[in-house]
């Protein structure tokens, strides 16, 4: 038969705890430190990844309303970032990006390569401005 001091002996005095040697270090929390801080550090450069044709628009429209070049300069610059946004080979009347109001892309992709290639005239820089606010508001239902 069972010694009832050795089966209860765990019960009434418990085990004493391991002890750790000076040099073991738990590194749990320092890992899931590290990955929460990779994660954040990668969630933070992909909204920057994701927010660039927005600066670059930003800009492109801060350009315009200084008239810090050309008409014909800007237009491309505009053609450029609608190229890009699109991902376009050429920026078409014809041929709106799916999620565009067909006549709207047809109206601009006009202006716009009306104001690229022909002879500037006084509302030109108003027009070029009105076309950065219709290619933000595609931008939005793109």
């Amino acid at each position: 038969m069972a010694d009832p001091r050795n089966e209860l002996a765990d019960i009434v005095v418990p085990a004493a705890p391991t002890v750790r040697a000076a040099g073991d270090a738990d590194w749990t929390p320092w890992a899931a430190g590290g990955l929460i801080a990779l994660i954040a550090v990668t969630l933070l450069i992909g909204i920057w990844y994701r927010r660039r044709p927005t600066r670059a628009l930003r800009a492109l429209a801060a350009a315009i309303s200084r008239r810090e070049d050309s008409v014909s300069a800007l237009a491309a610059r505009l053609d450029f970032w609608t190229r890009a946004h699109f991902r376009l080979s050429r920026v078409e009347a014809t041929r709106p990006p799916p999620g565009v109001d067909p006549a709207g892309w047809a109206a601009s992709a006009e202006t716009l390569a009306r104001l690229r290639f022909g002879a500037s005239g006084g509302g030109s820089y108003d027009e070029l401005a009105e076309l950065c606010r219709r290619a933000r508001d595609w931008k939005r239902h793109a």
